[in-house]
């Protein structure tokens, strides 16, 4: 990316200020408060946004120290920049309570959307923290600040394959262990559901056995016998006391037939005296009587025949209704022993089928080992790339101290101790110049790391301030040869006279 031209519309103590910027080494020169550290934040600013704190803390924070002098409603800048040979204007309102930005594509005519990604893809993915400790450092600020860190081991922990493909093994590795829990919920919802459908079968089976035994003892009670009583006889012996009874009332009525005729024969006697009315009287008399005692006694045999004979009947329904009974014992046991050889067969297969439970088990342990091979890819790679960061830092210090410092020792806090031939030494044992360039080594390493996809203007607020003649052209020659485009701030000439001396193009703006 070649910043062409920077307009602050109305940005601090500047109002349609336009600035322009060539490919190459461009010096910004002013005098103290001429507001190069305002342009510096517009830059930066009009790219990123300029967020507004809460509180007691937006009484100074950038906000509020870039707002306009005169009508700080108003305020607002653009900048036009080249990116992949085309020409883009980049227009951003500041007010926090107004649009954000609009970016249009000059050289085709186009605007462009920023809510959708437009000018990240432009900016190849980098964020204002990314920027801030790398490529652009603000006045004072040159040392590696916390958010370097922050970043690099986010960077470390999702790294850049070969090609446009993004790996990140944090979101991988989460992926992974969230399939293998489902994996692993889902055998022990099959084991659970194993358990349970088994459970149920040997409750069953049980069950069964006990419903068998029932049936079995009742089968096993023999049946009461018809003719254990008396009244309890066969069906001839029935038979024949149903003919004794017929001939007791045809005998019956033959005396009671006999009895009348001789009554009428006595009545048509002529018997005188108290004897013949005595026999006329006494006859028929005795007659009735023993008819009727024999009527009498043949009602009473009757009515125990036929009380008999409804015992009869239902003692036989009784046992008619319990051979049914017991055939529907028998074959109802016969289901029993079916349902039986069914359920204990459904019990075996299913103990036998493990299925579902292998295959989870499976996917699981093909994932836990999926996971353990990504670790270990990942961790191969970040230390590549850990690798990277630290053999760049060395090889850009080496030629900012012209070979004298070319390797050291870095761990995963930054933390720097630098080999001096003989020994390892921290940078409190160096001089504030070697420290400077340390740490300008490690950000401009730290930039082609975490900024491959775009490389982004550098731009140095008062950066060389502590650097000697010597230190500050080997940074301005390593500037010339290694980066498109560096925008350098300084209220001194020293910049443009080394350059002038090294015989390096530049670009001057002043303010």
């Amino acid at each position: 990316m070649i910043i062409k031209e920077a307009y602050m519309k109305n940005f601090g103590k500047f109002q349609k200020k336009r600035i322009s910027f060539q490919q190459g080494i461009n010096i910004v020169y002013g005098e103290n408060e001429s507001g190069k550290t305002t342009l510096y934040t517009f830059l930066q600013g009009v790219f990123f946004g300029i967020p507004r704190k809460r509180g007691t803390a937006s009484k100074t924070d950038t906000y509020t120290r870039c707002l306009p002098w005169s009508n700080p409603s108003w305020y607002e800048g653009s900048v036009l920049f080249e990116e992949g040979g085309k020409d883009f204007r980049l227009e951003r309102n500041f007010d926090s309570r107004s649009r954000e930005a609009e970016l249009y594509c000059v050289t085709d005519g186009e605007k462009m959307s920023v809510e959708e990604g437009d000018l990240e893809i432009l900016l190849g993915g980098a964020t204002q923290r990314i920027y801030e400790n790398t490529a652009a450092i603000g006045q004072l600020k040159s040392r590696t600040r916390e958010g370097l860190r922050e970043e690099l081991e986010e960077y470390l922990a999702n790294f850049q394959t070969e090609g446009d493909f993004l790996l990140d093994p944090q979101a991988a590795l989460s992926r992974l262990k969230e399939q293998r829990k489902e994996w692993e919920k889902a055998e022990k919802e099959a084991l659970n559901e194993k358990e349970q459908r088994m459970e149920n079968l040997r409750y069953r089976i049980r069950y069964t056995r006990k419903e068998m035994e029932d049936l079995e003892k009742r089968l096993e009670k023999p049946e009461e016998s018809m003719e254990n009583t008396d009244d309890e006889k066969g069906m001839d012996t029935v038979r024949e006391e149903e003919r004794k009874s017929q001939k007791k009332l045809a005998a019956i009525l033959i005396f009671l037939v006999l009895g009348g005729a001789g009554t009428v024969l006595l009545w048509s006697l002529d018997l005188g005296g108290w004897y013949g009315w005595l026999i006329r009287w006494c006859v028929p008399l005795l007659v009735l009587l023993a008819v009727g005692e024999n009527f009498r006694r043949y009602l009473r045999e009757r009515k125990k025949e036929e009380a008999r004979s409804r015992r009869r009947q239902e003692r036989a329904l009784k046992k008619e209704r319990r051979a049914g009974q017991r055939s529907t014992w028998q074959e109802l046991l016969r289901d029993k022993e079916t349902l039986l050889y069914n359920l204990q067969e459904e019990l075996e297969e299913l103990e036998n089928d493990n299925g579902k439970i292998r295959k989870a088990r499976k996917e699981a342990g093909s994932i836990a080992l999926a996971e353990k091979m990504l670790t270990k890819a990942a961790g191969s790679l970040q230390s590549r790339r850990g690798n990277f960061l630290k053999e760049k830092t060395w090889k850009i210090l080496g030629e900012l101290t012209q070979g004298k410092y070319q390797r050291g020792i870095m761990d995963e806090n930054f933390q720097i101790r630098l080999d001096s031939g003989d020994q390892y030494v921290g940078l409190y044992q160096v001089s504030q110049g070697t420290v400077e360039q340390v740490y300008f080594a490690l950000r401009m390493a730290a930039a082609e790391l975490l900024c491959q996809e775009e490389e982004l203007p550098v731009i140095l607020d008062e950066t060389f301030a502590m650097y000697d003649d010597r230190r500050l052209a080997q940074a301005l020659f390593w500037l010339h040869k290694n980066k498109r485009q560096a925008i350098l701030f300084t209220c001194t000439r020293r910049e443009s006279q080394i350059l002038e001396k090294l015989g390096i193009p530049w670009h001057q703006v002043n303010l």
